[in-house]
């Protein structure tokens, strides 16, 4: 839980998402949700305005215009950043020449190709020009009533062609899920996100994020012993490990378990005062970017390294009242093993992770390689080493790589390229992260700002206490 004293004043820039006003590798993640193809038009000055995305003629068209925007995503990212991105799909429309299919209200730009394809028509062409083709130039098609598959297109050419590692695809589950007028499949009710990186290696604090084991993994758990045979079998067994009487439920992450791939988030209504002038009706709630924000954002950023800096464990609370725990104590102080020693085992964990092992060489300050440090430990610990590995860290501190203690820290910062009504930023905000929200709509720079400096949204994004916000009467 955070308070206002964390908050740091976000920007809200009115910019070009294809231009992004940031240099290179300055920021440290991006949360967007770009707007969707051919779903609604926004508004600058109260008026539709030309070239936002999502109002392209043909689905190539969006798709090719998001990845451009997404190159200046990458420009902008540091090496060690992810990108959070989520999009919606939509279905073929039918291939007829009507006003509903063409939207000429929704999109006044195009009325003049609603001529060309008249024109066209009688030349002898009998298919309409867009919605539905997803290549102009070879006239390739998606028949009707056929998703277009937008989310997974734009996926692979962010892999085929920006060279991207696709991380993760989460399934955003929407519950309450507005009704659709069909008869013939099943409703839609989820959206996708994708989590992209640079390189195989990046920022993550996932722990931030983990949920609690479930009431039945516990209860299955609890009862049983250890089974060293089977700790073996799974690669996780080393001389001395046989002697151990550990639960199983002690041998569960003692911070939870780690989220799944589909987030069952609710909507979030935002109510937007009348005297702004301004709706919105696409916001996604505010749990969202909360989870990346602390999952894949340095909450301090060394100013001598560029990294962030990650929440490492200092002390641990071990259990004394067990045999083996007091046991591992006293061959820690027979063997004079330091608290390098011991951090370094913990960061190889049951299994030897040689990243892990090489990094906590570089960190700990040690004149030994954090291989060595663990052969030492494990030498003098034998099957006791498992009373360290598995005990819940009591403090924390925010360490990088460099060996520069007295350098000072920064904000991370958090990056939404479609600000829209400032959620992402606002989420960042209030978390103590550096939030830049771009948008090209001046309409929605001020909505956003009036967001992030409203208390009660502040309110809503911690998850604190707020009052209600009246309920208008009906007139």
């Amino acid at each position: 839980m955070t308070d206002d004293t964390t908050f740091v004043e976000p920007e809200i820039i009115h910019g070009d998402a294809r231009d992004l006003p940031l240099p290179d590798a300055s920021v440290d993640l991006v949360v967007t949700s770009p707007p969707y193809f051919g779903l609604r038009s926004y508004r600058d000055g109260g008026a539709h305005y030309d070239g936002q995305l999502g109002a392209e003629r043909t689905p190539l068209e969006y798709l090719s215009n998001l990845v451009t925007c997404t190159r200046e995503m990458i420009r902008v990212l540091k090496p060690s950043g992810s990108i959070f991105i989520n999009l919606g799909d939509r279905y073929s429309q039918r291939a007829v020449m009507n006003k509903s299919s063409h939207q000429d209200g929704l999109f006044p730009d195009r009325s003049d190709a609603r001529k060309d394809w008249i024109r066209d028509r009688r030349a002898g062409l009998t298919r309409m020009p867009y919605d539905n083709v997803i290549d102009a130039a070879t006239g390739h098609f998606v028949r009707e009533k056929s998703l277009i598959g937008l989310p997974w297109r734009y996926a692979l050419r962010c892999v085929d062609e920006l060279g991207l590692i696709l991380r993760a695809e989460i399934i955003w589950n929407k519950p309450h899920g507005l009704p659709e007028s069909v008869r013939d499949r099943v409703r839609r009710s989820h959206e996708t996100w994708f989590h992209f990186t640079l390189n195989p290696r990046y920022y993550s604090a996932i722990d931030t994020i983990r949920l609690p084991h479930s009431a039945a993994s516990l209860a299955r758990v609890a009862p049983h012993r250890s089974d060293p045979g089977r700790a073996a079998r799974d690669g996780q067994y080393y001389p001395g490990a046989e002697q151990q009487t550990l639960t199983r439920r002690q041998m569960l992450h003692p911070h939870g378990r780690l989220p799944g791939s589909v987030w069952e988030i609710a909507p979030q209504p935002l109510r937007v005062p009348p005297h702004l002038g301004i709706a919105h009706h696409a916001s996604f709630p505010v749990e969202w970017p909360r989870r990346l924000v602390l999952g894949w954002s340095p909450r301090s950023v060394c100013t001598a390294c560029g990294q962030g800096r990650r929440r490492v464990p200092v002390a641990f609370g071990l259990d004394t009242s067990r045999t083996q725990t007091r046991r591992a104590l006293e061959l820690v102080r027979e063997h004079g093993l330091t608290e390098a020693h011991l951090s370094a085992l913990r960061a190889a964990g049951l299994n030897d992770t040689p990243r892990a092992l090489d990094t906590q060489g570089r960190t700990g300050g040690h004149e030994h390689s954090g291989r060595q440090l663990v052969a030492e430990a494990r030498a003098a610990l034998g099957g006791y080493a498992r009373e360290f590995l598995l005990s819940r860290a009591t403090e924390f501190a925010d360490a990088c790589d460099c060996a520069d203690t007295s350098a000072t820290s920064v904000p991370g910062v958090v990056l939404d390229p479609f600000g829209g009504t400032g959620t992402t930023a606002l989420a960042a905000a209030v978390h103590g992260r550096h939030a830049i929200s771009i948008d090209a709509s001046r309409d929605y720079c001020r909505l956003a700002t009036w967001r992030v400096h409203d208390p009660r949204q502040r309110a809503r994004a911690r998850g604190t206490h707020q009052t209600p916000e009246p309920v208008p009467r009906a007139a």
